[in-house]
């Protein structure tokens, strides 16, 4: 909040998110009304009556797999049963609350398992192998509920929104009898009152925050940008520092963007600079696993673009007060932070050091929203991966990557696969310097390149590293790239990390970490990348892409067919991952866009 604001700004209580069911055709009412500020709030009914078929109860490798028919999603929480959820997205005007909800099924029946019942796993630490979470018991009856909901404050189109995540489930699992019990209908009657929603004038697009020195390459960047009808702003850090209040540095800038949103409007937000000169924010995982404690730290531009929670109120990422940010406990006693996740603005970050690469990257981003519509080299995609876990039963890149070919079906594809003998650095190196419109890869990542598995051994192959990126003679046909992988976007890469793979550096330094390395490098490499900021999961098997890094990468391309503007495009990826995986802190708060987030994808 400014310094010299805060007496006169007014705390806008949203009401909280009512819930909606819109399952088959609901029935609206108003019943009654009542009275705010002479604005009159409608009260109404959302009735909904869902029928459901008799599951089908399947033997798929000794493990029962349950279905019904027309339901093809499936709940998703670790080590508990996979059972069919009717799931259901709402996108709702800021400010309703719900006041009571009214439900019923019918009767319960039950039928008898005689094997297990399948089980999801989850996913691995791509860096290890190893299980992301620990093993639970068995709660006696899963869902503990007939239908759940998700709620959160967001972006969508330009316009900050509710979203509502609605779940019917019509099977519960008991642990206890080695049953399952199910409904054929569910009723549900929910009675909401509609919020009072404040318009927001639009006189920006883009916020542009870099300190004083990146202010004159900054300006070449905004007159391209209201050239282009994108029209934009500029704020120094210095101003923000002096103007605004904050814990510290990171939220005061995350008060400047509350209050440009609220005053101006804007949609996008553009951070320039390393994050020893505009700070990222640093959240704390607390796990407890076999006895012992495993502790993490994430950085995250996500808090920069998760302005509201779902009530419309101000989401600072630390609502225990204690100066640890995002904090989530798993398996140990402590009171979690508020964190809503979803995206009300479109963030990115480029993480430049001196003027010299934000130079560099004014002049890729003018000449490739310039030349990107009418080069051939667009409409291609090129594919990455091998076999990350090799032994365990699919080829996770190969497979991951597979799918972004279905995806983004109107691309030409390149494949560079373990299966296909041609997944090395020379290849890699010529095919980057054709000229690609996407990139995925799929595997393993470090703070300095990627490299992964041939099928079923646990070699190394595809070895391809920053030095290798540096000879990169691509010119402005630049990619986007999603790194599927752990840690290219450590944005505090050191030499204590090269400590850690055995190379003997006597002094302390920084290094740009490789997918930043391939955003600031002239005369090629890529235009925009994706990925993690520490270590990623990810969770895929013969049946599909479930969770953790490929999961939101897939999501990303998907987006594609949406918009072609880069930062709604990680934004839908995000809230679709929030949608279909659930609230994964880890993996949401730490993939992070190093680009332009009102960049067109394809140019104009």
């Amino acid at each position: 909040m400014k310094k010299h604001s805060i007496e006169k700004l007014m705390v806008i209580t949203v009401f909280s998110l009512f819930m909606v069911l819109n399952l088959i055709t609901p029935a609206v009412a108003i019943v009654k009304t009542s009275t705010v500020n002479s604005y009159v709030i409608p009260i109404k009914h959302i009735c909904v009556d869902k029928k459901f078929d008799k599951p089908l109860v399947k033997n798929v490798n000794s493990r029962l797999h349950v279905e019904i028919r027309n339901i093809n999603t499936y709940a998703k929480e670790v080590n508990k049963p996979v059972l069919p959820v009717y799931r259901k997205t709402y996108i709702l005007p800021r400010g309703s609350k719900i006041l009571d909800i009214k439900y019923k099924h019918s009767q319960i029946h039950r039928i008898k398992l005689s094997e297990k019942i399948d089980i999801y796993k989850g996913g691995k630490w791509i860096k290890t192998g190893e299980d992301v979470f620990p093993l639970e018991e068995d709660t006696l009856v899963y869902p503990k509920n007939w239908f759940n909901y998700k709620v959160g404050g967001m972006i969508k189109e330009g316009k900050r929104v509710t979203i509502l995540t609605l779940e019917l489930y019509p099977i519960r699992y008991n642990s206890k009898e080695e049953s399952i019990e199910y409904v054929n209908e569910i009723k549900i009657d929910f009675i909401y009152k509609e919020g009072r929603t404040k318009n927001i004038v639009s006189n920006y697009d883009l916020l542009i925050v870099c300190p004083s020195r990146f202010i004159s390459y900054a300006q070449k960047l905004a007159k391209r940008k209201n050239s282009l009808n994108i029209k934009t702003k500029i704020l120094s850090l210095k101003e923000i520092y002096s103007d605004y209040t904050g814990y510290d540095n990171a939220e005061k800038i995350k008060e400047a963007i509350r209050e440009e949103i609220e005053e101006d409007g804007i949609k996008y937000v553009l951070l320039i600079g390393s994050i020893d000169k505009l700070p990222t924010r640093e959240t704390w995982i607390i796990q407890k696993w076999r006895d012992q404690y495993w502790n993490a730290t994430i950085l995250s531009d996500l808090y920069y673009a998760d302005i509201y929670d779902a009530n419309g109120s101000f989401c600072n990422w630390d609502s225990n007060g204690n100066g640890k940010y995002g904090e989530r406990f798993y398996g140990v006693n402590g009171v979690n932070d508020t964190v809503d996740l979803y995206p009300d603005v479109y963030v990115g970050r480029l993480a430049c050091k001196n003027v010299f690469e934000f130079k560099t990257i004014v002049d890729k981003i003018i000449n490739y929203e310039k030349k990107a519509k009418n080069g051939n080299w667009f409409k291609r995609l090129l594919v990455i991966g091998g076999d990350t876990f090799p032994g365990w039963g699919v080829v996770e890149g190969e497979f991951a990557t597979e799918e972004t070919i279905q995806i983004l079906s109107d691309f030409t594809p390149t494949k560079l696969w373990a299966s296909s003998g041609n997944l090395n650095a020379l290849n890699i190196q010529k095919e980057f310097n054709k000229g690609y419109g996407f990139v995925h890869y799929s595997g393993h990542g470090f703070e300095y390149g990627f490299a992964t598995h041939p099928i079923g051994s646990d070699e190394w192959i595809g070895n391809y590293y920053t030095p290798y990126a540096a000879a990169l003679l691509n010119g402005y046909k630049l990619p986007v790239m999603f790194f599927d992988a752990c840690l290219t976007a450590k944005l505090d890469f050191n030499s204590s990390d090269l400590r850690g793979y055995g190379i003997p550096i006597p002094f302390d330094i920084t290094f740009p970490c490789f997918a930043w390395f391939l955003v600031k490098k002239p005369m090629g490499g890529a235009i925009a990348t994706i990925g993690a900021t520490r270590v990623a999961f990810t969770h895929v098997s013969s049946t599909g892409v479930h969770a953790g890094a490929s999961r939101l990468a897939l999501d990303f391309f998907s987006s594609y067919h949406n918009t072609t503007m880069l930062g709604e495009m990680f934004a839908e990826a995000q809230i679709s991952y929030l949608k279909n995986v659930g609230r994964d802190y880890y993996t949401l708060e730490e993939f992070i866009l190093l680009g332009d987030p009102s960049l067109k994808v394809g140019g104009y």
